[in-house]
């Protein structure tokens, strides 16, 4: 190399990133921490490559959000980008993918939403389940469930890499292997425990399961492309579909129509499909590879993603990658990058490096502990109300969490004060149909308080038994009891659960003498009766099954994953007896969700992001920035969660923690309890692995 774009860059880089945009060899991982200049360096990397084969250079640059794409766009009408920039297609994989979608099928229909997937499975997907007699039988008796489920089950094997043109039992063996190696196979198990609850299988092993969901999948996708009927996730994997055969074809690109180089970002984020579909677009381009990302930021196994892609590209990518690391953090408080790179050196399965901050200022660390859970409530509002005070312009806080439960206070808190602040609807429980059913049953023993007589007083018991099970009444069963209660013409609630302590009729399908409404009645009373908030959401807590947390459920109703009752009843305890209070403000608090299209959206486009206060989980901070950043409840079972307990389990929750502190751009506040709920706490292990307070 002549030294042209060492000349050419030296002003704008440092030496890490020069030595990146330099580098002679054809495939490159560089591995780039948060606030290293990961953007600038790759587009000169581009401008570079371009300059070396004198303008022939044609690029695809991957990334993961729609809002790194926008930025990366944005970017190439810079000066010095500009010349590169009509051969450069920036991209994410699914608008890519969606190009070839629409080449194999002449009017594609995207079915986006939830309902329109499960539709689409009931209707269009007909054949597929219907072949299969367990999942025919299924769907006869779950109706609403299964169909949701299987439309879940049918994305998440195209994202964990099974192949419906092979479909084999060999191949869908040998990718539970993989899965297993890769640390996912629990996103299908999750599948399985809910296909047995349905009552699809009878018991949770592999071999059950492949028998009902290989020939479901592989009959689904051959009637998907059949019918021209797609999820999102279709569009990538009808483009893996497109490219392996034009591969297998033998096809080659002329020079002009090629791809000569493409550079991923956020590659740690990518899961088996996502994999397959670039080094199928590589094969066929005869591309290089460029894989860009920081494997310390990996935090979305949750969804597919597996970091083992970034640590050893080798060995699945099947190529041989030179390494190069970007070593200077500009965005970052100094402490912030010093504590946070001696936290995540206690991971073993990570690339070591070092990191130098550019930035002599130090954050200003602080930690609140308390007694209680309401102690760190109350020192956290006091910080929103001094910072939203100081009215600065552009300055942001942020409250992250690791659950979505640790928000629910906050947003009551500050929608009761009218602090301005947003929270995306994604994070919430107050959207569930378990939270709904939760409010009303408040809202019927705040009437009930009351003394009035409503009409709706048969309605509102119904719904009551309806949660003291764990699955609703069926509905003739449920017609039978209300007809029982409506016979008496109930002026009250009590004489409503009276009337129900007398029903003999059969419940569940059988008839015990009345023991089943007696102990409705009895379950009923403690809620009616109780004398506080607080004792109410620990009767709904302790004595009504449909509230209690349901691993199979969980994956259909987010409440149910984890149900916020520690939160609730100890933050509750503040109302006393006003039952219509606390209710009217978590009315209040569901009002002031944000609907937000995704993880992956520009939040910066959007009027109500704009606000000082944000409520976020940790795995929605990724990629943000924030004045203030107050991370809650920092204590063991929940930084790390309780049931993280393998190494490959607790090195992720290191990693989420990671990247929650180093969201802070000038404050970091920490919050610890000694008791939360009924149960003591100890401090988290990060705090002592980060030397944080």
């Amino acid at each position: 190399m002549d030294g042209t774009a060492a000349t050419r860059t030296d002003t704008a880089l440092d030496s890490t990133q020069l030595a990146f945009v330099n580098a002679t060899e054809r495939d490159i991982r560089l591995l780039a921490p948060a606030g290293s200049g990961k953007t600038l360096s790759l587009l000169h990397r581009c401008a570079e490559l371009h300059h070396r084969s004198n303008g022939s250079a044609s690029f695809l640059i991957v990334s993961f959000t729609r809002a790194a794409r926008d930025e990366l766009r944005a970017r190439l009408a810079e000066p010095a980008f500009v010349s590169f920039s009509s051969r450069a297609d920036v991209v994410t994989l699914n608008g890519w993918g969606h190009r070839r979608l629409r080449s194999l099928s002449s009017q594609p229909r995207l079915h986006i939403s939830e309902f329109e997937r499960a539709t689409m499975v009931k209707t269009v997907l007909a054949p597929a389940w219907s072949a299969v007699p367990a999942l025919e039988k299924g769907m006869k008796h779950q109706p609403f469930k299964l169909p949701r489920l299987l439309a879940r089950l049918l994305d998440m094997l195209k994202t964990l890499g099974f192949d419906h043109e092979d479909g084999s039992l060999r191949m869908a063996d040998d990718r539970l292997d993989v899965l297993e190696q890769l640390g996912l196979l629990s996103l299908l198990e999750e599948s399985m425990v809910r296909l047995e609850e349905l009552g699809v299988l009878s018991n949770r092993r592999w071999e059950p399961f492949l028998e009902v969901a290989l020939p479901f999948f592989n009959a689904a996708c051959v009637q998907q492309f059949a019918t021209g009927s797609f999820s999102l996730e279709d569009q990538k994997y009808g483009a893996w579909l497109d490219q392996r055969r034009q591969v297998a074809a033998g096809k080659v690109l002329p020079p002009e129509g090629r791809i000569t180089d493409i550079l991923v970002d956020e590659f740690q984020d990518i899961n088996p499909l996502d994999l397959a579909l670039i080094l199928k677009i590589a094969e066929l381009n005869q591309s290089s590879l460029t894989i860009v990302g920081d494997d310390d930021q990996a935090i979305f196994e949750w969804r597919g993603a597996a970091p083992d892609f970034i640590l050893e590209p080798e060995r699945h990518l099947g190529r041989t990658f030179a390494t190069y690391i970007l070593e200077k953090n500009y965005r970052s408080p100094r402490n912030i990058v010093q504590k946070s790179a001696r936290l995540i050196a206690h991971n073993d399965r990570r690339v070591a490096k070092t990191m130098h901050p550019v930035s002599a200022v130090d954050a200003d660390i602080s930690m609140y502990t308390g007694d209680t859970f309401l102690d760190s409530v109350e020192n956290v509002l006091a910080e929103i109300r001094a910072f939203v005070q100081q009215k600065s312009p552009g300055a942001r806080m942020a409250l992250l969490s690791r659950k979505r439960a640790q928000l629910i206070p906050y947003q009551i808190l500050l929608a009761r004060e009218d602090i301005p602040f947003c929270a995306a609807e994604d994070l919430h429980l107050f959207l569930s149909d378990t939270f709904d059913r939760l409010l009303g049953a408040l809202r019927t023993r705040t009437m009930a308080g009351l003394g009035i007589s409503v009409p709706t007083i048969v309605d509102d018991v119904m719904a009551l038994c309806n949660s003291v099970q764990r699955f609703p009444l069926r509905k003739v069963e449920e017609d039978a009891m209300a007809k029982h209660i409506r016979s008496i013409r109930p002026k009250s609630y009590d004489a409503a659960i009276d009337q129900l302590e007398c029903y003999s009729g059969p419940i569940r399908g059988q008839t015990d003498d009345g023991d089943t409404a007696a102990n409705f009645a009895i379950k009923l009373r403690k809620l009616i009766h109780a004398p506080t908030v607080r004792a109410a959401i620990e009767a709904l807590q302790n004595l009504y099954s449909g509230f209690k947390k349901d691993y199979g459920r969980g994956v259909e109703d987010i409440f149910l994953a984890d149900p916020p009752f520690a939160y609730l009843a100890e933050f509750s305890e503040t109302y006393g007896a006003d039952f219509q209070g606390f209710v009217e403000d978590l009315e209040k608090a569901k009002d002031t969700l944000v609907k937000l299209p995704g993880m992956d959206s520009d939040d910066s486009a959007s009027e109500e992001w704009k606000k000082p206060v944000h409520l976020l989980t940790a795995l929605r901070a990724k990629g943000r920035e924030f004045d203030t950043v107050a991370m809650l409840d920092v204590v063991d079972g929940i930084w790390p969660l309780r049931f993280a307990k393998t190494e490959r389990a607790l090195e992720g929750e290191r990693r989420l923690f990671y990247v929650a502190m180093t969201r802070a751009k000038k404050r970091l506040i920490l919050t610890a309890s000694r008791r939360i709920g009924d149960q003591t706490t100890m401090a988290s292990r990060f705090l002592a692995e980060a030397a944080l307070p």
